[in-house]
């Protein structure tokens, strides 16, 4: 029961817009640290998914 509790207060802190850049939720009462660590944590993610992805479209190239 704690695990839907805990779901029901998490919110969206960082998210992408349609060009791909970090959007940060002004709004979030989280500390502004966390916030900027959540928006790297989110730019990196990216990033490795966007090279994986690449990667493996290559492969099946050759």
């Amino acid at each position: 029961m704690d695990a839907a509790i805990k779901f029901e207060t998490h919110e969206e802190v960082v998210s992408f817009d349609a060009d791909g850049k970090v959007v940060v939720n002004k709004e979030s009462q989280l500390s502004p640290k966390l916030v900027a660590r959540r928006a790297i944590e989110a730019h990196l993610e990216r990033k490795k998914l966007e090279k994986d992805l690449s990667d493996y479209y290559n492969l099946d190239d050759n």
